[in-house]
This record gives C-alpha cells, sequence and structure tokens, in this order.
C-alpha cells in the first residue's frame, strides 16, 4: 500500500518539461511571427525603395524632356552649326544618363553604313568614323545579364565601351549612342525604360534637324523664286524693247508709204521702205519663233524629225542666213569642216537652228574687221564636234553660267548695245541636250569665244548613209 502511494511534490518534477515545450512552442510562435513582419516590412520597404527610384527616374526623364524641349526651342532660330545644336543634345542626355560616351549617328543607305556626325567623351585616340551595321534596330542595349550578339559587339567596338544604349530613327537616318565603362556608373544597368529618355532626345534632335533642312529649302526656293521674277521683269522689259523697235520702224515706214510722202509710187525710196519693212518684220518673226520653241522645248511637246544632215551643206545655209548681218557689220565668215567628215542623224531644221543662233550670236557681239568660223570634226570616242569660234569681245568665266540661263542679259537693260531676248544660247543647249549632246562655252574677256556642240557616237553615219538633208 505505501509502495504505490503518491506524494504531491511529485507532480511538478514530472510536468516541468512539458510546461518548457509550451513555453519554446510559444516563444517559436512569437518569433515566427516577428519573423514574417520584419520579412513583410523590408518587402514594403524594398517596393518603397524601388517606387522612389522608379520615381525618381521618371522625374529626370520628365526633366531631361524638358530641357530637351528648352534646348530644341531655342537652337530651332539660332545660327549654329548642326555639329553645335548636336553637341548641345548629347551634353544633356549624357548629364540625365550619366554616361561615358555619347555619339550621333548618320546613316549611309548605299554603303551600309552609320556615320559619326557627333561625339562626346571620346578623347584620344579616336576611334573609326564609320559603324558598320546593316541593319539597324530602331532599340538596343547591353548588360552584364545577357551575352551580347553581333549588333551588340558592333556598337560596343564603335564607343571601345562594354555597356551601350542605342537608339535610331529610320525616318530621318539618324541615331543616338551611349555608352559605359561600367555598369556601376549608373547605380543599375541600361534598361528599356531608358528607352524613352534616348528616343525623345533622338526625337527632339531628328526634329530639329528636319525643321533647320526645311527652312534652309525654303530660304533656297524664295531666293530663286526672287531671281526668277527678277529675270522674267528683266526678260519682259528686254522684249519689250526687242519688239517695239522694229514695230516703230515698220509703222513709220508703212505710213510713209501710205501717205505717199515722197510723192506717188513707184520711188526708190519706197523700195528702201518696203525692204526696211520686210527686215523688222523677219526680225520680230525671228524673236517669237524662239520664244515659241524654247516653250515647247520646256514644256516637252517638241519632236525631232530626224535624218541624215551633211554638215557642210548645213553650215553653208546658216552662213548664208547670217551673211547680210554680217556683211552690213564688216565681219568675215568662214567654214572648216573636217574633210570625209560623215553625216550626223539629227533634225535638220534643229541643226539649222543651232547654227543661225550660235553664228548670229557670235556677229552680235563680233567688232567690224572680226572672223567668225564654223568648224566640224570629229572626237576622240567617234562622236561629232560643232564649233562656232569669234574674235568678239568674249565674256568674263563668271558670266558663262549666266549666258546659259533663259532669258538673261549680261548687260542691263537701259545700258545694253545688243539686242536679242537671252533666249539663243539656252536654246541651243536645250536643243543639243535633245540630241543626247552638250554645248560648252569657252571665253575670255577681249580674247573671243567658243561655242561646241558635242553629239555622241551614235548621232555618227558609218558612212553608207546616202541620204542628206540639203538646206
Amino acid at each position: 500500500m505505501t509502495a504505490g502511494r503518491s506524494h504531491p511534490g511529485d507532480k511538478p518534477e514530472r510536468d516541468l518539461p512539458a510546461v518548457m515545450e509550451r513555453d519554446r512552442a510559444a516563444l517559436e510562435n512569437e518569433l515566427a511571427f516577428y519573423r514574417r513582419q520584419c520579412n513583410d516590412l523590408g518587402a514594403r520597404v524594398l517596393r518603397l525603395q524601388e517606387d522612389q527610384s522608379r520615381a525618381h527616374r521618371e522625374a529626370r526623364r520628365s526633366r531631361t524632356a524638358a530641357r530637351l524641349l528648352r534646348t530644341a526651342f531655342g537652337l530651332v532660330n539660332v545660327d549654329a552649326s548642326d555639329e553645335a545644336i548636336g553637341n548641345r543634345m548629347l551634353e544633356i542626355v549624357l548629364d540625365n544618363l550619366v554616361c561615358d560616351r555619347a555619339a550621333i549617328l548618320r546613316r549611309d543607305p548605299h554603303r551600309g553604313l552609320f556615320s559619326i556626325v557627333n561625339r562626346l567623351g571620346f578623347g584620344r585616340p579616336r576611334l573609326a568614323d564609320d559603324v558598320p551595321l546593316a541593319e539597324p534596330p530602331e532599340f538596343f542595349f547591353t548588360s552584364s545579364r545577357e551575352a551580347s550578339d553581333g549588333v551588340g559587339v558592333v556598337l560596343t567596338e564603335a564607343l571601345g565601351l562594354p555597356f551601350v544604349i542605342w537608339a535610331y530613327d529610320p525616318a530621318s537616318g539618324v541615331a543616338l549612342l551611349f555608352g559605359n565603362r561600367m555598369e556601376a556608373n549608373v547605380s543599375r544597368p541600361f534598361g528599356a525604360d531608358d528607352r524613352e529618355i534616348v528616343e525623345a532626345a533622338l526625337g527632339v534632335f531628328a526634329d530639329i534637324m528636319q525643321r533647320r533642312r526645311v527652312e534652309e529649302e525654303l530660304r533656297i526656293a524664295k531666293i530663286a523664286a526672287e531671281e526668277a521674277n527678277s529675270i522674267k521683269a528683266a526678260f519682259l522689259a528686254n522684249l519689250s524693247h526687242e519688239l517695239r523697235t522694229p514695230l516703230n520702224a515698220i509703222i513709220g515706214f508703212s505710213e510713209i508709204i501710205r501717205d505717199e510722202l515722197y510723192g506717188s509710187a513707184p520711188q526708190e525710196k519706197y523700195r528702201e521702205y518696203a525692204s526696211d519693212i520686210h527686215e523688222n518684220g523677219q526680225h520680230l518673226l525671228s524673236l517669237i519663233q524662239d520664244i515659241l520653241d524654247f516653250s515647247r522645248l520646256q514644256s516637252g511637246r517638241a519632236t525631232l524629225r530626224e535624218e541624215y544632215v551633211d554638215l557642210n551643206q548645213a553650215a553653208a545655209a546658216a552662213l548664208s542666213a547670217v551673211a547680210p548681218l554680217a556683211g552690213s557689220r564688216g565681219v568675215e565668215l568662214t567654214v572648216g569642216i573636217r574633210s570625209g567628215m560623215p553625216a550626223i542623224h539629227a533634225d535638220p531644221t534643229r541643226i539649222r537652228q543651232i547654227l543661225i543662233n550660235l553664228v548670229g550670236n557670235a556677229v552680235k557681239f563680233t567688232p567690224s574687221g572680226g572672223r567668225i568660223e564654223i568648224r566640224a570634226n570629229l572626237t576622240e570616242d567617234g562622236g561629232a564636234m560643232l564649233q562656232v569660234i569669234d574674235t568678239g569681245i568674249g565674256m568674263a568665266a563668271e558670266d558663262i553660267p549666266r549666258a546659259l540661263e533663259p532669258f538673261c542679259q549680261l548687260e542691263n537693260t537701259y545700258t545694253r548695245r545688243f539686242g536679242g531676248t537671252g533666249l539663243g544660247l539656252p536654246l541651243c543647249k536645250t536643243l543639243a541636250e535633245r540630241h543626247g549632246g552638250s554645248l560648252e562655252i569657252e571665253s575670255a574677256v577681249g580674247q573671243g569665244t567658243t561655242v561646241t556642240v558635242r553629239l555622241p557616237r551614235q548621232r555618227v553615219a558609218d558612212g553608207s548613209a546616202s541620204m542628206f538633208y540639203r538646206a
């Protein structure tokens, strides 16, 4: 009985492990709770930091965009070079991205290359000016987390840096490229969220360049329009003078004949005046014909009626037409055509018109006692070459391009000594080009002028042609 009896002091000793186990479990539960709380708090802090960093980057992008727009507004109307504008744009983005190097590139589609037109942070030695990139992406970046592909290798070699970010605008052919020596430069690697900044800078730069190009084109077009208007005004003044002079003669002489001021017909004076009327009428017809011919040629309505033309006959016909004017001015006309010169396949009327215009123009600017010669020969490549050479007053080299412009007169309307509409040489040049040839002028003041018309080898007969133009 005494052996199985329990004592009150024995129970705590038996329950102590259970109590300790319960206490330990309670402590572990509390630790787990606080651990979860700490983890949640850490996650919230991390999210807060990420949100703060994102907000900071967004604010930085907004500031950069604002600076870009302010800079663009300030640079649009500034008389600065494209290089200076490009450098300023690079400085803004370079400062925002905290990069080591930056470049603006322009695509050359014919060579499949990008040429660097602006660069910052390159120093020495200077890297290559061309970047071989046949199929450029619109956006690209490299980081240590991803291996570089072919594009990445090309771009990192272009900057000489391992980490780059690239943006390309296909419409303008302009690209931006930024690079770092290490990702730690920006406390984070380049990423897709940088695209907005880089593409914003690229768009602003492309817009500035486009606007400057358009403004330059408008400026050039305005100058051209003003020059064309000036030429038109001068032409109308010249034309009115050219038409008025023979018309006054025609009207005056016809009134004398009508009123029989020298008695009743026939009178020798009347025959002289009738001849003057005919001559002035022919001059008017020539002026009007030149204007109509030039208008048809410019509009593409004139067609060539081609056949084989004997240049000896064409030259003789031209000299015959101009001989009266040359004789009255005391100018000698000669022909020097190569022996056995083959015929040319051309429009005979237009070839004759070229020669008459060139010889007539030479007569106007050759003083009494001067000499004009028509030459014809073969060129080294088998083509034909027609030349009108005079010993006249000549012209300065800088005036030659103006002499070939339609309606242009080298002298002032009110002081010029020589008549004409200013269409003779431009008309000859256009006719030569319609035959697949060209017209060139060599001249010097006081040393005469040589006008050369070249026709291609295809225009020269092979010797079997039997049809010739007879002037």
